[in-house]
């Protein structure tokens, strides 16, 4: 009986371990530092000023039912704005479900920008589409989603965080970035 006490909580221990990695791999930041480049992202951003008059409303688009998103959905909202950004800036959660129409919530939620968290099962083509006609930018911690229409992206190379462009999604949704910004990444 001592043996198999030992070897659950062995097994469950291993378990949380090997969810752990599989989390991780989707993000490749931490929600924290992707915030700290976004809104210096934002700066780059000659549009800004339009974007930004009656300041940002970054919806967070997350489902409900998948792990990683409820927590990157969480760590999101509990970001800072960093003093001095010189705009205010409000999050609002989206959640996503068969019924949900992103472009709808994003609208009645008055977003101009959308953060999209790691999902399941879902055309983030389809979430970038609904951004670019309404000229919401979209900004993501999954280094895929850039090459789906995400217009920005926080990936990481070696041991440091990599700002990821995808840079015809960006202009389609209204970003216009110096030139200074796509040196520093990795453009698509």
């Amino acid at each position: 009986m001592r043996r198999a006490g030992r070897w659950l909580a062995g097994a469950a221990l291993a378990a949380a371990f090997a969810a752990t990695p599989a989390a991780a791999q989707q993000m490749a930041a931490p929600v924290d530092v992707q915030f700290s480049l976004f809104y210096r992202i934002f700066s780059y951003d000659r549009n800004l000023e339009r974007r930004a008059a009656s300041g940002l409303v970054i919806g967070v688009v997350f489902q409900p039912d998948v792990r990683a998103s409820v927590l990157a959905r969480n760590d999101a909202m509990r970001q800072p704005v960093p003093e001095g950004v010189g705009f205010a800036v409000r999050m609002v959660a989206i959640p996503l479900s068969e019924r949900t129409d992103v472009d709808s919530a994003a609208g009645a939620a008055g977003c101009n920008v959308l953060y999209v968290t790691p999902l399941r099962a879902v055309d983030v083509a389809e979430i970038a589409r609904s951004a670019r006609a309404r000229d919401i930018l979209t900004l993501t911690g999954v280094p895929e989603y850039v090459l789906e229409g995400v217009a920005v992206g926080i990936g990481v190379r070696g041991d440091r965080p990599e700002i990821l462009v995808n840079l015809n999604a960006s202009r389609q949704q209204g970003a216009d970035f110096s030139a200074q910004l796509l040196r520093l990444a990795r453009v698509w």
